[in-house]
């Protein structure tokens, strides 16, 4: 366990779920060409709605749509308008006794609405569900998802570093702590 603090575990989550987005977001701005972020993740900065004459990418908001469901907030939304196509990629940082089920319930979370935006906009839809655990672990899956997401080793590496980057300062943390 990283942490015994469960606010502090929400908190940390949430840090290294972050710095994931980051870097997914950054990939997609260059693969489609929509604002020049320079080549360091570190001057990179994550707008909600960013966009180009063909592609818009939206990080963490909520798609209105005419049916009321539940989830409709996904991680990230690529709107592709010269391929006709609607990607969602759902982030997961967890525990290796929950990885399984966190990629599972991330693909299936936003079927609703991913048949929904295919019906309302007439194009193909995808889920992709990018789940790792603290310290970098994945599912036999998490290959396919990556390929599909164009993510190179060197990026790969990095995604893993900063997961068990921050997992070793909470741990540090906690140890400090625990001999106060």
């Amino acid at each position: 366990m990283a942490t015994k603090c469960e606010k502090m575990l929400g908190h940390d989550y949430m840090r290294r779920h972050n710095e994931v987005v980051k870097c997914i977001h950054m990939l997609l701005c260059k693969k489609y060409k929509i604002e020049d972020s320079g080549k360091k993740l570190r001057s990179h900065s994550v707008q909600q709605i960013v966009a180009n004459k063909y592609v818009k990418i939206r990080i963490d908001t909520t798609i209105k749509i005419d049916v009321k469901i539940k989830y409709n907030k996904p991680d990230i939304v690529v709107i592709d308008k010269k391929s006709k196509e609607i990607l969602i990629v759902e982030i997961g940082v967890t525990s290796i006794d929950n990885l399984q089920q966190v990629e599972s319930k991330k693909l299936r979370k936003y079927d609703v609405l991913v048949n929904e935006l295919g019906l309302i906009h007439e194009c193909k839809t995808r889920i992709i569900p990018y789940v790792l655990t603290w310290d970098g672990i994945v599912t036999k899956y998490h290959a396919k998802y990556r390929k599909e997401l164009a993510i190179s080793d060197q990026i790969e590496a990095y995604i893993q570093s900063v997961a068990l980057k921050k997992l070793l300062k909470v741990s540090r943390w906690s140890s400090a702590e625990e001999q106060i």
